[in-house]
């Protein structure tokens, strides 16, 4: 534990890795697969902490490649949440979790958070695995067949 005005010597961390498969004719990315990889202090509650994974993976998959609030000239043009996205169950990959516990959580019992940990690298994971599948890096969320589709073209 640290001390008043010290910093805890311990995080969390956490590695994902998206196998995608590209339509180079369409552009269309189909997640395949994501492995996410946690560095978890010790596991309290099994089933609640993989709850907590699998959500913040599923938001950062529509954060990856479906939500998208457009906005001109400072109003939000979606007409509804139809037109806004959302990952179903249908939109889910094969996951895969891989934890590592160790004593070194600052939390009681030498626990880490999880809530958040899992949903911030599903977006770079999925930009790199459509990179490494076709060569076009999109930097802009969400990465839509259309936007892939424009890259692979001007490639």
């Amino acid at each position: 534990m640290a001390g008043m005005g010290e910093l805890a010597h311990v995080t969390s961390f956490c590695v994902q890795v998206a196998d995608v498969e590209v339509d180079a004719e369409t552009g269309e990315v189909k997640l395949l697969r994501l492995t996410t990889a946690h560095d978890v202090g010790r596991i309290v509650n099994p089933i609640g902490h993989q709850g907590q994974i699998n959500g913040g993976i599923v938001t950062g998959i529509g954060y990856a490649l479906m939500e998208e609030m457009r906005v001109e000239d400072g109003r939000v043009t979606n007409l509804s949440l139809g037109d806004y996205k959302l990952p179903t169950a249908r939109d889910l990959p094969d996951l895969r979790t891989v934890l590592v516990e160790t004593d070194h959580g600052v939390g009681p019992y030498a626990i880490k958070a999880i809530g958040e940990v899992p949903t911030t690298p599903v977006a770079p994971a999925v930009a790199n695995a459509v990179f490494d599948a076709c060569g076009v890096r999109i930097r802009e969320l969400p990465i839509t067949a259309e936007k892939v589709y424009r890259a692979l073209r001007k490639r």
